[in-house]
């Protein structure tokens, strides 16, 4: 059997208040964008719809993967996103004119996925660079 590659872990964030309340403003503006009647914003592709949303939970997850950086940290995190994109289904159901589809959180879910694959590249350390930049 084959050793696992883990990629080496992320130094610890000075600055994880500021990057978590920057992740909870992008989560409030996923949700705000959700909820309105007519966001406005389509991809003029077949299935753009999906694509925005696995884009957007690819996003959300790099992000708090890069913010929770342990492998522990990124699948809860992962996990939350799932549940959020849920939790934006279930609320589309009851507030008409917009509909719950079983296929935006399947969409959500490959978002996630990605994310977790591309957080064992170096985008896992994004905000720890930006830190590293900044700091000097």
């Amino acid at each position: 059997m084959r050793p696992v590659h883990r990629p080496p872990a992320a130094p610890p964030l000075r600055w994880r208040p500021l990057w978590t309340g920057i992740g909870v403003a992008l989560m409030l503006f996923t949700l705000w964008m959700a909820l309105r009647p007519d966001p406005g914003v389509t991809l003029a592709v077949p299935a753009g719809d999906k694509l925005l949303h696995a884009f957007t939970f690819a996003v959300l997850s790099g992000w708090w993967g890069n913010v929770y950086p342990g492998l522990r940290a990124r699948r809860l995190a992962a996990l939350g996103c799932l549940l959020f994109g849920v939790f934006i289904e279930l609320a589309q159901w009851l507030d008409p004119p917009r509909d719950a589809d079983a296929l935006d959180v399947l969409a959500d879910a490959a978002g996630i996925a990605l994310a977790l694959v591309l957080l064992r590249t170096p985008l896992g350390r994004v905000l720890a660079g930006v830190e590293r930049l900044v700091g000097r």
